[in-house]
């Protein structure tokens, strides 16, 4: 199962990139920002653009720009007006680009909304239902019926998508052939290394004795995990300060070179299977590593990678696809909008 938080992260919107394909009939939004007004204060009414009879408004632009990821951004640029009015902009461009794409995923004959509801019911209920989902979403600021609107919105798109633009395209073998000998590197098989590990905390600011006491400590559950028979993961579910690690026994799961920091990667990668390091010094504080399992990185063969080519020549189809349609209704609509120097 998904976890709820990631699905209803998707459906909060987190906003289709369908404004990252440049300005509307062609036209940049870098391209009108010269003569267009800033959107730096705006009343809630105020239509910022319409698409054929539909009006989007500052009040909708900023519903928009309180979901989770576009909250972050603006915080982010609450002392950079300019690049904050940039953003706001490319964000509006965005909202049109989705109303063009639900037009016409409605006007399609594979639209099938009662189909798309009993969809969006069915994702409810694996989520935990409304009481679940409820809280997440307050969190939010997002309302019951936002999110169901979003979801209902997000899922005609993907419909849409799914049916009208991507059920006809086939990819022969020869292009995921072609595909993988363009980059052989981008499938190759890393070296992994599995591994526990129980840390004992140092603050940044420990004093000499705060750090001699750290050690002395490990080296005391050092002695442990070392004797005959020991379960390395029990004891660092009970000893360790790493919180995020602590219920799985100390487990880090599988990773590659660049993912922990230089002292612990080193140390890791060295180790036998089943080996147990000496006290390792990081930023963190002293750890003990041990090591399940060492797979060393295999060069790429077509076969192997064949389903992850695949899936790459398929996002791309897939965002290629998506922009030329939605240049397509963009040329076909009319859409004006002063702000973003725009009027057909």
């Amino acid at each position: 199962m998904k976890s709820p938080l990631l699905t209803i992260s998707a459906a909060l919107g987190i906003t289709l990139a369908v404004g990252a394909h440049g300005g509307l009939g062609g036209r940049s939004v870098a391209l009108a920002e010269e003569s267009a007004p800033s959107l730096a204060s705006v009343a809630p009414a105020t239509v910022l653009a319409t698409v054929n009879s539909t009006s989007i408004t500052a009040a909708d632009l900023s519903q928009e720009l309180t979901r989770p990821d576009l909250k972050t951004a603006v915080e982010a640029l609450h002392d950079q007006p300019a690049e904050l009015d940039k953003l706001k902009k490319n964000v509006l461009t965005s909202m049109i680009d989705k109303e063009l794409l639900i037009t016409a995923a409605k006007g399609s004959g594979t639209y099938k909304p009662d189909e798309i509801k009993k969809e969006v019911n069915e994702i409810i209920q694996e989520q935990g239902g409304q009481e679940v989902i409820q809280p997440i979403l307050s969190s939010y600021g997002t309302s019951w019926d936002g999110f169901m609107r979003d979801m209902n919105e997000r899922l005609t798109i993907e419909k849409f998508i799914e049916q009208d633009l991507l059920s006809k395209i086939t990819i022969s073998d020869e292009e995921l052939k072609a595909a993988f000998t363009a980059n052989p590197a981008l499938y190759a098989e890393p070296e992994t290394v599995t591994a526990r590990h129980i840390l004992v905390l140092v603050k940044p600011n420990a004093s000499k004795s705060e750090e001699d006491a750290a050690l002395t400590r490990l080296k005391e559950i050092q002695k442990r995990v070392t004797a005959p028979g020991a379960d390395f993961g029990k004891i660092a579910s009970e000893t360790t300060d790493d919180t995020a690690s602590k219920s799985g026994g100390g487990s880090l799961g599988a990773f590659q070179r660049g993912m922990m920091v230089p002292e612990f990667e080193k140390a890791a990668f060295e180790l036998k299977v089943g080996e147990i390091s000496q006290p390792i010094k990081t930023n963190y504080g002293y750890h003990l590593i041990k090591v399940e399992d060492h797979k060393q990185g295999e060069a790429p063969t077509f076969e192997k990678a064949k389903d992850r080519v695949r899936y790459q020549v398929m996002s791309k189809t897939h965002d290629r696809v998506l922009t030329d349609k939605i240049a397509q209704l963009r040329s076909a609509a009319k859409i004006d909008s002063k702000v973003l120097g725009l009027a057909k």
